[in-house]
Formats: structure tokens, sequence, C-alpha cells
């Protein structure tokens, strides 16, 4: 069975999606949508594949519709995951700040263009309710660029993805990795029901509401050094410590459990306004002590895992 719509290269796909302030996800609350086209309706500023799809005579099917199953509002968006019996493919449900072109015949598409963006989001935040089938899996992500003489340059990218049955709304943060400096020019976001190339079960359900992008990190900063911001990103099983000096200073990560051991490091490097990670989705859960030593001076956090 030929499966075409699949999250085939995540890095792939967001390296050819393209196009001050606090940047605003167009109609990230899925509260507008597009007059019915035939059998199916889109949500305003968002493509789907539903185009090339709904309206086939008989045989139509619709991966993306408005639901009134919403974390706040009226409505949100529903991708399902679906089969088309001609030709046979099996189809997520699919949103795309930018274009989506499919070709049936061949069995292809690409994903280009997006929307524009001039600031530094720090991640993809929204709520979601998945619902898989056969161990399905879903995805949201994230990414900006900018294009510079001519050539599109991605800029930073993020995303999240789970396997697990989520039955009520529950937030999600997709945490954007910046790979080069500067701002972005253009952003794309998208999702799927389904994202593994290999596998899809239909039925499949992914809904999401309330998209929105965050610029601040959730941190309490009492006790904490000026200049250090950490946040335990639990749905990720990441640490993230951000920093912010005037100038660039030698820094080092180091993560102990409470018997002294070093469990994770991340190796001394000049920093100055950057983020370092620390994955612990390894590690038994317990109390560990976060360790960060820059320019002769020690910062130290107590942190307990449990997930």
């Amino acid at each position: 069975m030929n499966k075409i719509f699949y999250l085939f290269n995540l890095v792939g796909i967001l390296i050819s999606s393209a196009v001050s302030g606090q940047t605003a996800v167009p109609n990230g609350d899925f509260e507008l949508w597009k007059p019915p086209n035939g059998n199916y309706q889109d949500p305003v500023s968002w493509d789907t594949p539903n185009k090339a799809v709904a309206n086939i005579p008989i045989i139509g099917i619709v991966v993306v519709s408005r639901s009134t199953d919403h974390e706040s509002g009226n409505y949100s968006v529903k991708l399902e995951t679906k089969h088309l019996s001609v030709p046979p493919l099996d189809v997520p449900g699919f949103i795309t700040l930018g274009t989506l072109t499919i070709n049936l015949t061949a069995g292809s598409y690409t994903l280009t263009g997006g929307v524009p963006i001039t600031d530094n989001p720090t991640h993809l935040q929204g709520y979601y309710k998945f619902l898989p089938q056969g161990g399905d899996s879903c995805v949201m992500a994230i990414g900006l660029f900018r294009n510079q003489s001519g050539v599109r340059d991605t800029i930073g990218s993020g995303y999240f993805s789970t396997r697990s049955t989520v039955s009520d709304w529950t937030p999600f943060s997709a945490w954007i990795d910046y790979t080069m400096t500067g701002a972005p020019d253009s952003m794309n976001i998208f999702a799927l029901s389904t994202a593994q190339e290999t596998g899809m079960h239909t039925g499949t359900t992914l809904y999401l509401d309330n998209l929105s992008l965050d610029y601040t990190v959730s941190v309490n900063r009492q006790g904490l050094q000026k200049g250090i911001d950490v946040y335990q990103d639990k749905e990720t099983h990441r640490l993230l410590v951000f920093f912010d000096f005037n100038e660039p200073q030698l820094t080092s990560l180091m993560l102990y459990n409470m018997m002294g051991n070093k469990v994770a490091e991340s190796p001394s490097m000049l920093v100055q306004k950057d983020r370092k990670v620390i994955s612990f989705g390894s590690l038994p859960k317990g109390i560990y002590l976060l360790e960060v030593l820059h320019s002769g001076e020690k910062f130290c956090k107590k942190f307990f895992f449990n997930f």
C-alpha cells in the first residue's frame, strides 16, 4: 500500500517550509472556518489534505474537520487518520500554515510557504487530546526560517510527539532549538494525527486548540542567580537552562544523583544568551542536583524527577 502522507523527515519538511513584537499564531484557537467546499470545511489560515481527498465522488474522505469538543471557545480542530480506497492511501489529518500540494497520481506531496515572523519565541504551546490506534504517534511542530541572498536557512525548529492516549484536554510545549543567531523572517507550524512512515492505523484522532507562541520561561526566580533560568519540561523529560549574560562566560553543566554520582553533563563552553538542555528521561525517579559552573561561580538547584 502506498502511504505517502507521513512525517518522513521532520527536518526536511521544516527546511522546505517557507515565507516586531510577539507574533500570534493565525487562527490558533480554530474559531474561524472557511465556508464549506463540497464535503469539507477547512480552518481559516490553515491548509489541509481535504482539497485533494474530500470531494472525490463516492470514495472521498475528510481528514480535518471542525469539532465542538474544545478546550475553550466554541471549536477545536479534529485531525483523523483515514484510508482512501482509490488510489490506496492511508491519509493522516494534517494542518499547516504553509501550502500543501498533493499529487494523488504520483503518490507525492510538497509543503511550502509559511507566515511572517520577526521575533524569537521560546516554544510553541497549546492544548491537545490524542486517541491513537495500534501504536500511532502524533506530532506538532514549528520551523523558523530566514532568507539570505535567495537561500532559506533554518533558524530553529521544535516538535512535540507522543504515542500515549490523552483523553482530556492537556497542555503541550514544543521547545525550539535555535541553530543560528538572529531573527527569522517566516515560520511554519504543522501537525499530523499520525507521524510515522509505516503502520498507520485508521481511526487515530488528534484534537488541537489554542495554539500560541510563548516568549517567557515559566520558572520560580526566587534564589536563582541573575542571568540563569531553569525550566523542568516534564512533558519531554528535559531540563532547559537559559542564560542571559551581558558578556560571554565559560559555563558547564553537571547533573548528580543523591549518591554524588554524575549522571549527565554539558561540556564547558562560552555562553552569553543561550540555552542548554539535559535530558533525564532515562534516569530513575528520584532527587537530583543540577550544578552550573560559570566564571568561577557555582549555581545549584535540586529537582525531583517523577514520571
